[in-house]
């Protein structure tokens, strides 16, 4: 017989007590989600290594470097910039002359004017006022002397159950731990220090731009502001960093140095002025918490699962064995792994739970993790896709409540997009483009190939209506009706008349995609992106129009308007599908520069969208094979959303396969590439979030669909996934579905709803079954 590791084995125990005090797991019940952790045997080298905690305010980014673990800290509202003036005075002149070059088919003239004419005012993204998200500091910690030591049985670790991140090792017998949290119960990041014997650290604080760090008593200070691109004040920020515990701590010029602890607490607080004129008092309130360790886990682990353990997602036994990043790389050489997809779902949550619970902002391109003071893209709100698909994965995955920030940017966004709409369009409503920022940018950016976009306002309110078909909440619905309506009012005052009897939107572009006018403009490269209608603005336009129209019916109000939006939908260009097949991405079969183009945004009607569904084959049969020819291959989110098109189409194994392809491990020798790095995170390149929410909401749309009429259970599940159960997602109409299955088959189903109705259920074979469910009660279905 083969004898345990019993060295292993006291070491985890002695990992336990020192994380616990002793039996601090005793009051949290046990978990089907306890196994779900993302672990290593080495300490992070890079960023993307790093391991992300956050509360929706604060994150935390520890590398677990044994002598000195670097923690990136973060705040949600760290923003440079401010609000710009971007009005353009010939803008409204110009755009009948830019739709008289487009109704005429000049498309290139209407592009030049386009860029001479109708850009913003003052640079757009490309000026210090636009801003960017920044990083909020970083601080150091120091095992003094460790450097020299042997270091033995090292493990760094993230339990998404839990939100709880901890380095553990062992030097020269002698037993060390950290744990580390973003606190959702008391609003601080907390950091233990634990060891079998008394151990010397050191603490430093700094910030890249050399901000003041002040060193006194127990705590370190830090103040400073952030640049706001012009002569007037930016945004202040303020942090504080508070040492508990044993051991004797003094000041060092600006650090501290902890002397003979064997169990010491670092509360941190960080806050600023972006929205919070009282920032330093409620700093001061946080840091200043007179709970125990236990205690502040305690409370922040219950919060946490609250809203983490309502989903569970069983593709198999997590392997405890094999670190994360060992797994990516199997699973890139062909290795079963059905378990990592379910990780990686739940991964989804846990960093939608970490940047959006109790934010002030909704997810940036980065969630709320930076390690710079100016992000790439400006870690802004991008609106052709990127910022909508960062809650692809929040009503589905049960985290509905997470829609705030959502909810309350989209309502400034709808102010200062109404004096877009009438400025630049001299338009009703309200609209808005590519660009998006903590400042409430909406005009058309400073380079029309890829700004000229004016749909984006209304996909952002798309995802309020989203909302409320999950939900039912009409109070919610009667407090974001007047966002819906000026993003439907703004796109029907800008149709024109079309020679073919349609209206259209124009000037517009299909987003960031460009065509070739003709064969000697595709001999010499010139690109043309700027049209009219593009099937994305059309599908977009039905959907708003269509939202509004019946949002307007629930709250019996606005009945003119209503028939308007619905009559204007007759006279949109429908779908279309083009001489090869395909489905048409512009009103025109032009030449595509980039067959292989990363945004697929004519498939919005696919989804995020319900146009394109069974009940429309002949469609489905074109997006299918549009996605043929668009390729596997992009950028990370690129592949994430290729995976929920494949879902709706009900082909598992494909969508399996853009599962693998997005998992790929993104650096390879050093240079980094689409796929994921060994934190988990999506690479563009580089780290963009929306990538993971989109493969999360991808992996939970293959498991349940209600986008269609019914809750379809298992609608492409992969071959590779033949046994499994999945509890408490959700499904359009307010009801909480969990099912397990067998050999790819469903053995029985539980659905549960505030609310009394009978749904249908349907299966993947077709099979369909009414199934009455009486308010709060859970009833089961079996096949």
């Amino acid at each position: 017989m083969k004898m345990p590791n019993l060295k292993g084995v006291m070491l985890l125990l002695i990992i336990a007590i020192f994380a616990l005090g002793g039996s601090a797991r005793a009051d949290v019940p046990e978990s089907p989600n306890d196994d779900l952790r993302l672990w290593y045997d080495e300490a992070a080298t890079i960023w993307e290594e790093y391991l992300p905690l956050g509360n929706g305010r604060l994150g935390m980014m520890p590398s677990g470097g044994v002598a000195t673990d670097h923690i990136i800290l973060n705040e949600g509202t760290m923003w440079a910039g401010q609000v710009q003036h971007t009005d353009n005075d010939e803008a409204r002149e110009w755009l009948p002359k830019i739709r008289e070059a487009l109704l005429r088919g000049d498309n290139r003239a209407a592009e030049i004017m386009m860029y001479r004419y109708f850009t913003c005012s003052g640079g757009g993204s490309a000026s210090p006022e636009y801003g960017s998200y920044s990083m909020f500091a970083d601080l150091y910690i120091e095992h003094i002397g460790a450097e020299e030591l042997v270091v033995e049985d090292y493990r760094r670790e993230l339990s998404l159950a839990d939100a709880v991140a901890r380095t553990s090792y062992r030097c020269d017998g002698v037993g060390y731990e950290r744990e580390y949290f973003c606190s959702m119960a008391d609003g601080v990041a907390v950091v233990h220090l634990s060891a079998e014997r008394a151990t010397d650290y050191r603490l430093r604080l700094s910030h890249p731009m050399g901000m003041d760090v002040v060193a006194a008593g127990r705590e370190l200070a830090i103040k400073g502001m952030l640049p706001s691109g012009s002569e007037r004040e930016g945004v202040r920020f303020y942090g504080r960093v508070r040492v508990l515990g044993d051991g004797e701590v003094e000041t060092d010029g600006n650090s501290l140095i902890i002397k003979g602890a064997k169990d010491a607490v670092v509360l941190i607080g960080a806050g600023t002025s972006y929205a919070d004129e009282e920032y330093i008092a409620h700093v001061d309130e946080a840091v200043d918490s007179d709970k125990s360790y236990r205690e502040l886990r305690g409370d922040h682990v219950a919060d946490h699962r609250e809203l983490f353990d309502r989903v569970t997602i069983n593709l198999g036994e997590q392997p405890t064995d094999i670190p994360t990043d060992e797994r990516l790389a199997r699973y890139a050489a062909g290795a079963e792994d059905a378990p990592l997809a379910a990780l990686y779902a739940q991964y989804g949550r846990y960093l939608l739970i970490a940047s959006a619970h109790d934010a002030v902002l909704p997810p940036n391109l980065q969630g709320i993790w930076a390690n710079t003071i100016w992000c790439p893209w400006n870690g802004d709100m991008h609106l052709n896709i990127n910022q909508q698909m960062n809650h692809w994965p929040l009503e589905v995955g049960n985290l509905t409540e997470l829609i705030d920030p959502l909810t309350r940017y989209a309502k400034r966004l709808a102010v200062s997009g109404k004096h877009t709409a009438r400025h630049f369009y001299d338009a009703d409503g309200w609209c808005a483009h590519i660009l998006a920022n903590a400042w409430g940018f909406t005009s058309p950016s400073e380079d029309p190939s890829w700004g000229a976009t004016n749909t984006c306002g209304a996909w952002l309110a798309l995802h309020l209506w989203e909302h409320y078909l999950y939900t039912l909440d009409e109070a919610y619905l009667e407090r974001v009706y007047p966002v819906m309506r000026g993003a439907a009012e703004f796109l029907r005052s800008i149709l024109i008349e079309h020679p073919a009897g349609y209206l259209v939107t124009g000037p517009t572009t299909s987003p960031e995609n460009g065509f070739f006018l003709s064969e000697e403009d595709a001999a010499r490269g010139i690109v043309t992106h700027v049209c009219l209608g593009s099937t994305m603005d059309n599908q977009i336009a039905r959907e708003i129009f269509s939202a509004v129209a019946r949002a307007s019916e629930i709250l019996d109000r606005d009945a003119e308007l209503r028939d308007e939006f619905r009559a204007t939908i007759n006279r949109l260009v429908p779908n279309r599908i083009a001489s090869d097949g395909r489905l048409m991405e512009w009103m025109e079969e032009y030449l595509e520069a980039e067959p292989q183009h990363r945004h697929v945004s004519h498939l919005f009607g696919l989804y995020p969208a319900a146009q394109i569904t069974r009940h429309t084959p002949e469609l489905m049969a074109a997006a299918r094979l549009s996605l043929d020819v668009r390729g596997d291959a992009g950028t990370g989110w690129s592949r994430a959303w290729k995976i929920c098109f494949w879902a709706r189409l009900g082909d598992g194994d494909r969508a399996l396969k853009l599962l693998g392809s997005l998992l790929e491990p993104a650096v390879v020798d050093g240079a980094h590439r689409g796929g994921t790095y060994a934190n988990l995170f999506c690479a563009h390149p580089p780290f963009q979030i929306d990538g993971n929410f989109g493969g999360a909401a991808g992996i939970m749309e293959m498991l349940i669909q209600s986008h269609d009429g019914a809750i379809t259970l298992l609608p492409a599940l992969p071959s590779a996934w033949s046994e499994g159960e999945f509890r408490g997602l959700k499904a359009r109409g307010d009801v909480e579905v969990s099912c397990r299955w067998s050999d790819g088959h469903v053995v029985e189903a539980w659905l549960k709803s505030d609310h009394n109705q009978v749904v249908v259920v349907r299966t993947a074979d077709g099979s369909e079954l009414k199934v009455e469910c009486p308010c709060g009660e859970r009833v089961r279905v079996e096949f």
